[in-house]
């Protein structure tokens, strides 16, 4: 799984077509409240990474209710983070791959 997104701009200073995101972190962890959050961590690359050694051109971090993760499309929890991530307004064009 990973998400597909064209970059206007980047921490390079140049645009990328097509720029490869991929979740690295989803820790869920509970508030005081009682409310659980899920941290998201996405890191994006210029073209989908061979190995582990490729540097990312773009970093996200998220925080969510779980409820809102949980109530997105999918069977696997990792699918229903994908989709919530996909859905958020910096990701607005961005495809599924």
């Amino acid at each position: 799984m990973a998400i597909q997104l064209d970059l206007a701009t980047s921490n390079y200073g140049v645009p990328f077509e097509g720029a490869y995101f991929r979740v690295v972190t989803a820790s869920i962890s509970r508030q005081r409240s009682a409310l659980f959050s899920v941290m998201i961590d996405v890191v994006g690359y210029a073209t989908k990474p061979t190995n582990d050694d490729t540097k990312d051109i773009d970093f996200r971090r998220y925080h969510a209710p779980l409820d809102q993760v949980e109530s997105q499309d999918g069977t696997a929890f990792l699918e229903k983070v994908y989709n919530w991530v996909a859905a958020q307004d910096d990701m607005t064009g961005s495809t599924g791959v």
